[in-house]
């Protein structure tokens, strides 16, 4: 992979990716349950992802790292206040997939 890719990739670079490259909420889904599976040490078929996310033990701390890991993973740029308004692995993904208003 060279620089241009792996910053792409990683979100090191300052411009958001576009439609083409933007993930499927499928695929912010399924990080979000690995990402959650890794701390409780379980499957991640074993955890609904319309359960909210502090009966799964996601506090303040752990919402800064699922940022930080989303942003990393996905080159997206995403805040506490997302994942405190969309409080489920569902409701999350469909709000980061969701299509931009025009002019944005």
């Amino acid at each position: 992979m060279n620089e241009t890719q792996q910053t792409q990739r990683t979100g090191s670079g300052a411009t958001a990716p576009d439609a083409a490259q933007r993930p499927s909420a499928d695929e912010i889904v399924a990080w979000v349950l690995g990402f959650l599976a890794e701390i409780l040490d379980v499957p991640p078929q074993d955890i609904d992802p319309a359960t909210p996310l502090d009966e799964l033990g996601v506090d303040s701390a752990t919402t800064l790292v699922l940022c930080a890991g989303l942003g990393e993973e996905f080159a997206l740029h995403v805040r506490p206040r997302d994942v405190f308004d969309h409080f489920t692995a569902d409701a999350l993904a469909r709000h980061l997939t969701a299509p931009l208003p025009a002019g944005v």
